[in-house]
């Protein structure tokens, strides 16, 4: 999409400093190589609220695509992460918003 737009490609991750890595660390900085060997800018953001830091990144940098990638989760976690969602609707400026979900294996 950051081709077809010629546009910056940014990848985002908000660290809210209460995620429990489990062996996670090793799979996201595979992703942030992944991401830069694309040609992606990686942008680490510390905050309490993902929302909150991705709608202030989106005017900073005037983004106007953003892409929000989740795994299928129910129950309680799929409420915080729509109600997180509608919050970065509230506070970000018109973007286009894009949620790509990964299908869990079954």
């Amino acid at each position: 999409m950051a081709r077809r737009l010629d546009a910056e490609l940014y990848v985002v991750h908000v660290d809210r400093g209460d995620e429990e890595t489990n062996g996670k660390g090793k799979l996201l900085e595979a992703n942030f190589h992944f991401a830069e060997d694309l040609g992606a800018k990686v942008i680490r953001l510390r905050g309490k609220n993902v929302a909150d830091e991705m709608a202030e990144l989106v005017k900073e940098k005037h983004i106007t695509q953003v892409i929000f990638g989740r795994s299928a989760v129910k129950g309680l976690r799929k409420l915080l992460y729509l109600f997180a969602i509608h919050r970065f609707l509230g506070e970000a400026p018109a973007v286009d918003v894009h949620i790509v979900t990964h299908e869990g294996e079954e």
